[in-house]
């Protein structure tokens, strides 16, 4: 069984396609859905410590994050010793959004993506062209900074609950896919 890491945004591990995931990633992936403190008043050095806490730095890591926890993911392959990772982001941003400026704190530091592309083995970035939250354009630009596989839908939202998405199948086949692509470099 393979380990993955679920990294959530401004809502709880137990929220939105989360749990979802969780069971039907079983029995081939093993989803940790790690716990973020006070995911409605973020602070980047508490959620950083709290990775650091829930996730051992690793080879052949996989990150699966939405929303705020993309660059929480980011940022911990960027701090962190490892090769040939894998991130899954959904709704992914890396730089301050004008409706949400209670988040320009916590986006300051943006990410040095010349020390992160060189751990990365794979990556996907899943966006959606209607999303209120996130600007579909800001997920394309992270993408492209990480040279991932982009997939942008006509409508989505921001893959929230509210938006339809306790279930989403599209993240299990990309995480699968992901999962799958390590047994092929391992042989």
């Amino acid at each position: 069984m393979k380990n993955a890491y679920l990294i959530h945004g401004t809502s709880t591990r137990d929220d939105d396609w989360f749990p979802w995931l969780e069971e039907e990633a079983k029995p081939t992936i093993a989803l940790d859905r790690i716990w973020l403190p006070n995911p409605f008043n973020p602070q980047q050095a508490e959620w950083d410590q709290t990775v650091d806490d829930q996730i051992h730095p690793q080879d052949n890591l996989i990150l699966v994050a939405h929303s705020l926890g993309c660059i929480t993911a980011l940022r911990y392959i960027e701090r962190h010793h490892v090769k040939d990772a894998r991130l899954l982001l959904v709704g992914a941003f890396d730089k301050g959004l004008p409706a949400y400026p209670e988040l320009d704190e916590f986006m300051k530091d943006r990410p040095h993506y010349e020390h992160i592309l060189p751990k990365l083995a794979k990556a996907t970035v899943i966006t959606a062209k209607d999303d209120p939250i996130a600007p579909y354009q800001n997920s394309i630009a992270v993408a492209n900074k990480i040279r991932a596989k982009l997939i942008v839908k006509e409508k989505g939202g921001h893959f929230l609950t509210s938006d339809g998405f306790t279930k989403f199948p599209l993240v299990l086949k990309e995480l699968n896919r992901l999962a799958k692509w390590i047994n092929f470099i391992k042989k």
